[in-house]
């Protein structure tokens, strides 16, 4: 308990000085750093007000005062996909602890010193102590591919889709017989009553009444060449 007495008393006497004069800035880190070797003992300190991104690793300055210089440092080692995934392994294990696959000492010094080099770093001087803090500047993950599951999954999907399509396509075809009628029985009724035949064109009317009329004319012509005694003879015979 005394111990967490003296941390908030020092932390109160650090948050009431200001940044505008030398001698204000050197007891606000003294009272800082003070701060941070008691808490190493029993107590541990929130990342998010006593960390590297919030103040100096060395001397506790605070960089919401503004006293520091800001460098970019680009990237040293260009990506590759061999030097990603040791990377990723290295994540996956200090993410998921025991559970994780376990890797060799010499790979994860590997891994770690790859991924200082492959990232571009922001580099803070101090302008108390001149000590330099390297922030991280990692880029945004890409979204990760649909995984064999969720594949499969579509896959499935899609075909049960079909599947009740066609069976209610089947359905229709069941309920309306007449739309699709059988061949075989059309065969059968066109034996069975033969259509009517067509009626004569113009010129078959015109040839059966000339063919007619040379008849008659053959027929009379013989009847007018026959003499009375001619048919007299034929009677007597």
């Amino acid at each position: 308990m005394a111990e967490k007495q003296t941390l908030d008393f020092l932390w109160k006497c650090s948050l009431s000085l200001s940044s505008e004069t030398q001698t204000e800035r050197m007891l606000k880190s003294y009272y800082i750093t003070t701060c941070r070797k008691l808490a190493k003992r029993n107590v541990q300190l929130p990342t998010n007000t006593f960390g590297w991104g919030q103040m100096c690793a060395r001397c506790g300055n605070q960089w919401s005062d503004g006293n520091y210089d800001l460098r970019l440092k680009s990237i040293s080692i260009a990506e590759t996909p061999k030097r990603l995934r040791q990377v990723a392994k290295l994540e996956e294990v200090q993410q998921k602890g025991q559970d994780a696959p376990t890797l060799s000492r010499g790979a994860k010094k590997r891994a770690k010193w790859l991924k200082k080099r492959m990232a571009s770093n922001m580099i803070v001087d101090c302008s108390l102590c001149r000590h330099k803090t390297m922030l991280p500047l990692e880029k945004p993950k890409k979204k990760r591919q649909q995984t064999e599951v969720e594949v499969e999954q579509k896959t499935i999907e899609s075909k049960d889709v079909a599947a009740v399509n066609k069976s209610k396509k089947k359905k229709k075809g069941k309920k309306n017989p007449q739309s699709h009628p059988n061949p075989t029985v059309q065969k059968g009724k066109t034996k069975a009553t033969p259509p009517p035949p067509p009626p004569p064109s113009k010129t078959q009317k015109k040839n059966a009444l000339l063919q007619l009329a040379a008849q008659l004319k053959a027929h009379a012509s013989k009847d007018t060449g026959k003499t009375p005694q001619n048919r007299l003879q034929a009677f007597l015979k």
